[in-house]
């Protein structure tokens, strides 16, 4: 039996990322495929093209790599609220009108990893590559003018390392990431240590302060610093009811999360400032979340369609013609995301 019979009473989850892309089926505790993909619009691409070049990419997803028929067929789309929506929109447009699907439930991956903690209510962190954020959730909806930006991403780390090796692609940047990725301490000194390469010799301390500087740079100096930058959210919060409980539960997201060193020393900036700049909030207790799972935004997916409840999310084809093949507006993509019964 072909993999797309086998499949073919699942639904399909397909998380679309700024680097990446994934896509599985609901029954699957991973994603079958991670493919190095980008679907970002040029801003000199017409939307024509756009199209076109959106059709190319699922294409090879769904009809090469995954050998799918996606016609007639349920896709839980999951989107990253801070991104472009108009490029969501015209993926779906491509999905309905060119692959035919029966209906997209659009699912928002930034509250997603937080259903594997098995709670409703908490912080989740997201180390992702064009920027780093932070969503707040309690009891099951998303506080929407409590999230947003606290850091630069991995596309920075990248700008940073390519000075280093400036004859280097983006696709060998991202090889020295997987291997040599570090995050240093406070205090911690160059011990002249070099990373022979196969083209390049560089500085281990100076690659780990590309990632350090990234996101633990100087707050004072206005420098990117993902603790200062979620406290400072998470403090301008009125509710200390609220805080308190959502506080409990952090989870921390991303390819970013991986790298050695970067929990501890969240960790640690995080009591620091709170003994310093945020002493106003420093008697919450904060707890951060270890997730094993790898891509815990796509299982999160996967999950809420398992245990079903997700209706509110989906999209039929003539409805989102009726909304001018539009899935939804930013005022209203964050009203209700609970999976609660």
């Amino acid at each position: 039996m072909s993999l797309d019979k086998q499949s073919r009473q699942y639904e399909v989850i397909l998380e679309i990322g700024c680097a990446y892309t994934k896509v599985g089926f609901s029954l699957d505790t991973q994603p079958k495929k991670v493919i190095k993909l980008n679907f970002e619009k040029p801003l000199q691409k017409s939307r024509l093209s756009y199209e076109l070049s959106v059709e190319e990419k699922l294409y090879q997803i769904f009809n090469v790599d995954m050998v799918c028929n996606l016609k007639g067929r349920s896709v839980a789309l999951i989107y990253n609220y801070y991104n472009n929506e108009d490029m969501y929109n015209i993926i779906a447009y491509v999905l309905f009108y060119k692959f035919e699907v029966a209906k997209i439930a659009f699912l928002i991956g930034n509250v997603l990893p937080l259903y594997l903690t098995g709670h409703f209510s908490g912080f989740v962190i997201d180390l992702g590559y064009n920027c780093s954020t932070v969503s707040a959730v309690y009891d099951g909806y998303s506080l929407l003018h409590q999230t947003g930006y606290i850091g630069e991403g991995g596309r920075e780390s990248a700008k940073r390392i390519q000075q280093l090796v400036p004859d280097y692609s983006w696709e060998q940047l991202e090889d020295i990431a997987i291997k040599y990725a570090k995050v240093l301490n406070p205090g911690d000194i160059d011990d002249k240590q070099k990373i022979k390469l196969r083209h390049a010799e560089i500085s281990e301390f100076e690659l780990a302060k590309c990632y350090t500087e990234t996101y633990f740079g100087n707050y004072k100096e206005e420098e990117s610093n993902i603790a200062f930058g979620f406290l400072k959210i998470v403090s301008q919060m009125k509710d200390r009811d609220i805080i308190t409980k959502m506080a409990q539960n952090i989870v921390i997201t991303g390819g970013a999360r991986r790298i050695p060193n970067l929990l501890m020393r969240f960790k640690n900036e995080l009591l620091s400032l709170l003994e310093t700049e945020f002493s106003s909030i420093r008697n919450i207790k904060f707890y951060i979340t270890n997730l094993i799972t790898q891509h815990s935004t796509w299982v999160g997916g996967a999950l809420i369609v398992q245990i079903g409840g997700y209706d509110k999310f989906i999209v039929t084809n003539s409805k989102f013609r009726e909304n001018g093949n539009l899935f939804c507006t930013r005022s209203d993509a964050y009203n209700f995301i609970s999976i609660k019964p």
